[in-house]
């Protein structure tokens, strides 16, 4: 029978979809997309974005009508895999908007202080399943999404297009700054925990299409802004960008400001949908395992936090490509083994 709790609409899981990777990748894509096809970044863009529409096919079809619960409530061990890898990619998520928030919003308060309140919304918003996430998520879509498309419809004035023309087509260039685009975008592993429990509908092609018009319009506004060189060597260029927009009649000064909200709402969704989404895996697959599980999570990430921020901006510099590489290979190929080992046992038990 399936689960009340655990079942969402289709427009609930479009936008759930959006929120999750748009949020976990907008602000880091300008200087990704360049990294390894500086000349061609514009390119690379839509290539990532191609390729997250074709996996969302494959997802699709693939786990559609199958819940998640059923496959980790036989694959144990994979439910323990997957917890781990979502409280770490958790942790890094909710040290983001620790970062962000101390050094644009709340530069005097610690990182206890600051976390409290995301740790006490995250667990409230997920204790009441998949279905509470959707609702929730549904409501603040275009609370999330509207100041930044405000944002970059007011940076066309400020756009130089020649630092936006492709000036190579290198075919390893263009290749290597594809992958690590579309790595990147890997939060697009977590519609296999839904998809399946979409009741009314499928992910429709013009959320896709949205989704990569928000991506092509955060690196044009950001590159076309700051120019090519510049956005590589600042730290949050999309921030940047957003500094240099002006209102018409010079309304408001801080239109970042906008852009800090929607980072740090959306990005809460994302943190909040790892612990879900790995709690959800320990759950059904131990009985046991529930309480144990989100104590570790919820409170471990709180304990350990102000100690990982001494050491985050340094690690980010260092070793973010490694972490969305890691979650490419690991989180995008593995969902799809555990899904057809799934169908292909219960075919032969039909036999």
């Amino acid at each position: 029978m399936k689960n009340k709790a655990q079942t969402i609409t289709a427009r609930q899981g479009n936008r759930i979809m959006i929120l999750e990777i748009f949020s976990a990748a907008a602000m880091f894509l300008p200087q990704i997309a360049l990294k390894k096809s500086y000349h061609s970044g514009i390119i690379v863009v839509i290539i990532a974005s191609v390729m997250t529409g074709i996996y969302l096919c494959i997802t699709d079809c693939v786990a559609q009508g199958i819940s998640i619960e059923n496959i980790l409530k036989k694959y144990r061990l994979a439910a323990i895999i997957y917890y781990v890898r979502f409280l770490l990619n958790g942790a890094f998520f909710y040290l983001c908007i620790l970062y962000l928030t101390k050094k644009y919003l709340l530069p005097d308060k610690s990182s206890f202080l600051i976390g409290a309140p995301l740790i006490l919304l995250a667990y409230l918003m997920n204790q009441g399943g998949l279905t509470k996430r959707g609702r929730v998520m549904e409501g603040i879509f275009w609370f999330v999404l509207l100041p930044m498309i405000f944002v970059l419809i007011l940076s066309v004035t400020n756009l130089s297009w020649n630092e936006l023309m492709v000036n190579g087509w290198k075919g390893r260039e263009m290749f290597n700054g594809s992958i690590l685009t579309f790595a990147l975008m890997h939060p697009i592993e977590l519609v296999w925990f839904y998809r399946g429990d979409m009741k009314d509908g499928a992910i429709h092609f013009r959320s896709f299409a949205g989704l990569t018009l928000l991506f092509l319009g955060v690196f044009v506004s950001t590159v076309g802004s700051l120019g090519k060189k510049l956005t590589m060597i600042d730290p949050e260029p999309v921030m940047s960008m957003a500094q240099g927009v002006a209102m018409p009649g010079g309304i408001m000064a801080r239109l970042d400001l906008f852009l800090i909200a929607f980072w740090i709402v959306g990005v809460f969704c994302v943190f909040s949908g790892y612990l879900f989404y790995g709690n959800e895996s320990i759950k059904h697959a131990f009985s046991k395992g529930r309480t144990a599980g989100l104590i570790l999570s919820y409170g471990g990430i709180y304990a350990i936090s102000p100690w990982i921020m001494t050491i985050f901006a340094t690690w980010i510099r260092r070793y973010f490509s490694i972490f969305i590489y890691g979650n490419l290979i690991v989180g995008l190929v593995f969902p799809l083994i555990l899904f057809m080992l799934w169908r292909k046992e219960k075919k032969d038990e039909k036999i």
